[in-house]
C-alpha cells in the first residue's frame, strides 16, 4: 500500500491543531497531498452558517499555510451534518489515511451516545489516525495488540508506512479455555493451546518485512494485559484493528472503543482491507 492522499478533519479546536500538525508532518515525509476538512453543523441557524463557514475557511487556510511547506493541500469547508458528511468524504475512495483530533469530553453524555470521532472510526473504511499527544517529530515506538485478523494486519501495515523507523512491538494475549479446571497455564492442554497460537502467529505474519519483530505471545486477559503492555512499552503510537473481538455499543471492538474514549497516546485504527 501507499499513502498518497491524507484527509485531516478539523473543528478548529486545540485538539484539531495537533491533528493538523501531525497530518502535514506525515504528508511531508510520505510525499502525500492533504485535504483539510471542516463541517459547519447545519443545526446552527442559517443566518450564521455563512459567516461561520468563512471564518472557518480563513482560520484553516492560515493554519495550513503555516504548516504546509512543500506539501500540496486544499481546504474544504461545508455545511451539513458533521458525522454524515465526514463519513461520506472518508469513504469516497479518495484518501489513504484520515487524521483527526481527540473528541471533546462531554462527561455523562459520552456514556449515552458515540462521540463524533467514535462514529467516524466505526464507519470509516479508511485507516484513522487519532492524534492525542503534542507533535514533536516522527513516531518512535509503535505497539500493536494483534488478534490475527485482517483488521490488525491492515493496522500494522499502515503503521509501518507512517512510522518506518520506529521500534515495533507486536503481541497477542492468549488464555486456554477453563484454565481453572484444566490445570492452569502450565497444563498439557494450555501448552497445546500455546503451540496452536504460535502457529497462527507465524501464519499471520507471513508477508511482513523481515525487520518486523515476531508476535510475542503473552498469557493473560485482553483488558489488563493490554494496559500492562502500554505501561511497560510506553508507545507513542498504538495500532489496533477496529473490531476483532466483542463489540461495544459504538460498533467497535470493546477494547478499541475504550482506547478511543481515553486514549493513552496516538491511535491508529483500521478495518480489514477486504471489508
Amino acid at each position: 500500500m501507499q499513502i498518497k492522499s491524507i484527509l485531516i478533519a478539523s473543528d478548529l479546536s486545540a485538539r484539531s491543531d495537533r491533528a493538523l500538525q501531525r497530518g502535514f508532518l506525515l504528508a511531508g515525509e510520505l510525499g502525500a497531498r492533504v485535504r483539510v476538512v471542516s463541517i459547519v453543523d447545519d443545526s446552527v441557524p442559517e443566518s450564521l452558517t455563512t459567516d461561520l463557514a468563512e471564518k472557518y475557511r480563513i482560520h484553516l487556510e492560515a493554519s495550513a499555510q503555516s504548516l504546509a511547506g512543500e506539501v500540496s493541500y486544499e481546504v474544504l469547508v461545508e455545511t451539513g451534518d458533521p458525522i454524515t458528511r465526514l463519513v461520506d468524504l472518508v469513504n469516497s475512495a479518495e484518501f489513504d489515511l484520515v487524521v483527526a483530533g481527540r473528541h471533546r469530553d462531554r462527561g455523562f453524555l459520552d456514556g449515552l451516545r458515540p462521540t463524533t470521532v467514535e462514529s467516524l472510526v466505526a464507519r470509516s473504511l479508511t485507516p484513522v489516525l487519532l492524534v492525542t499527544d503534542p507533535v514533536h517529530g516522527s513516531y518512535n515506538r509503535v505497539l500493536a495488540p494483534v488478534a490475527f485478523s485482517s483488521a490488525c494486519r491492515h493496522a500494522v501495515k499502515t503503521a509501518l508506512h507512517i512510522a518506518p523507523q520506529a521500534a515495533f512491538r507486536l503481541f497477542h494475549l492468549w488464555m486456554a479455555s477453563f484454565e481453572g479446571l484444566t490445570g492452569g497455564p502450565s497444563s498439557d492442554f494450555a501448552r497445546e493451546v500455546r503451540r496452536e497460537t504460535a502457529a497462527q502467529a507465524a501464519a499471520w505474519t507471513e508477508g511482513f518485512a523481515t525487520s518486523l519483530p515476531k508476535v510475542d505471545l503473552v498469557h493473560g486477559g485482553v483488558g489488563s494485559g493490554c494496559h500492562q503492555e502500554i505501561r511497560s512499552f510506553a508507545p507513542d503510537l498504538i495500532a489496533v484493528g477496529a473490531n476483532t473481538r466483542s463489540l461495544s455499543f459504538t460498533g467497535l471492538g470493546s477494547f478499541t472503543a475504550e482506547l478511543l474514549r481515553t486514549p493513552p497516546t496516538d491511535l491508529l485504527i483500521a478495518r480489514g482491507a477486504d471489508t
